[in-house]
């Protein structure tokens, strides 16, 4: 992937733990696919953008069972790092920044991660396929 599309270091174990969510939730729904994931990622960028604007909204849910428990894994985990406060210190801190802006608040920083996710699944699906980005995945985690 272009270096241009990483996302920044500060970001990687939140995306990481999105990325095992997404893992695991491919373990117990075998028929997940790349198209699935990158939908639940759009949906899950623009949820946390309209929060981010202070919205009241409820959670997001799929009709398709396998998305339907892939957001509950995803929301489950950053619900997780939030108790832990693992996010925490890149809110309003001067050395950390999203395009040379402060991070608001936890909405925009995990809004920003799914802009990032997303361009990681079209990517690997171009490189390697219909399923490039899970099976790129699969090798990585361990």
């Amino acid at each position: 992937m272009p270096a241009s599309h990483f996302p920044p270091e500060f970001l990687q174990p939140c995306l990481f733990s999105i990325e095992q969510a997404v893992m695991n939730t491919k373990k117990e729904f075998p028929k997940l696919n790349d198209r699935d994931v990158e939908l639940t990622y759009d949906q899950l960028k623009a949820f946390f953008q309209k929060l981010a604007k202070g919205k009241e909204l409820d959670e997001p849910e799929s009709t398709n069972p396998a998305r339907h428990a892939l957001i509950d894994a995803i929301l489950e985990v950053l619900d997780m790092r939030e108790e832990m406060a693992a996010d925490e210190a890149y809110i309003l801190n001067e050395n950390y920044r999203f395009g040379g802006n402060l991070i608001p608040n936890i909405e925009v920083f995990y809004s920003s991660g799914f802009n990032y996710l997303r361009r990681s699944v079209r990517f690997w699906r171009k490189e390697r396929g219909q399923n490039g980005y899970l099976k790129f995945l699969s090798e990585q985690m361990p």
